[in-house]
């Protein structure tokens, strides 16, 4: 990474910062970084992903009425940081996000909730189950009058993790099912978020021996991963090697072997890519 990078990151994730004059110029800059970013970021771009939302940060014009966008950056930040494995970095960056939510749109806000999600999947991901579990609860509290809510989905995901580490597998199945309702009740069935969910029962079904069950989840997830990220994305790599998986645990070995190279060739394409 090299020093103008390093000088962008820093600079962005810091929390303290000072204000400057709103304009049509920073506006659209933002605009086109900040979105820009986001379309690498949904890609598994995540290197560049992070110099474009670094320089939206840059151009953000920082006052009371601009707070949401502000933290948009921050939250997508975290998150990229997450997948490049830049834990405290991600952590920074999300924390600034919820922090200036909180202040600036209120505790309760309907913004706060994505934030307190992206802490709960950095905290599980780094092996702090009862941390996550707060960040989890909390968002679905605040989301408990709105259902139809894409966060609520992710909180039930998340919650569903920690409780299949624990071994409490039917309450993990109920949750897993109750978010995947969630889903397509409100015509998100071909979301990615959807395809998560379904891939996460199938890894379930397939550690249960509950193989008849676990196959025609895996196919779904792989039918609405090829409709809304292709076949080539960081996410797709997790799936593959959960259906690699079930074919090795069902006798099928070669079509698990050919699975699980197609994984390893989508994360080493993405290792490089991201360097």
């Amino acid at each position: 990474m090299g020093t103008r990078r390093i000088g962008l990151l820093a600079a962005a994730i810091a929390c303290g910062m000072a204000w400057c004059a709103t304009g049509s110029a920073e506006l659209n800059l933002w605009i086109s970084h900040h979105y820009a970013g986001e379309i690498n970021r949904g890609s598994g771009e995540y290197a560049d992903a992070e110099t474009l939302l670094a320089e939206a940060r840059q151009e953000h014009c920082r006052d009371r009425d601009e707070a949401h966008r502000l933290a948009s950056t921050l939250d997508r930040m975290g998150v990229t940081q997450m997948a490049l494995d830049n834990y405290e970095r991600s952590e920074k960056c999300l924390k600034c996000s919820l922090a200036l939510k909180e202040k600036e749109l209120g505790p309760n806000s309907r913004h706060v909730p994505t934030t307190l999600n992206s802490l709960g999947d950095l905290y599980y991901i780094t092996g702090q189950p009862d941390k996550a579990e707060a960040m989890y609860r909390r968002a679905l509290k605040l989301n408990e009058r709105d259902q139809m809510n894409i966060e609520v989905c992710r909180g039930l995901n998340g919650l569903a993790l920690i409780r299949n580490g624990e071994g409490s597998y039917v309450e993990a199945e109920e949750l897993l099912k109750r978010a995947i309702s969630i889903h397509e009740r409100h015509l998100r069935r071909w979301h990615p978020y959807c395809a998560t969910v379904y891939t996460n029962l199938g890894i379930l079904y397939t550690n249960l021996g509950r193989f008849d069950e676990a196959e025609p989840r895996l196919e779904h997830a792989e039918y609405v991963q090829d409709k809304s990220l292709g076949t080539l994305h960081p996410d797709v790599a997790l799936r593959l090697s959960a259906q690699a998986a079930l074919y090795a645990k069902t006798d099928r070995h070669r079509k698990a072997a050919r699975m699980e190279g197609k994984a390893e060739a989508i994360r080493a394409h993405f290792a490089e890519l991201n360097q």
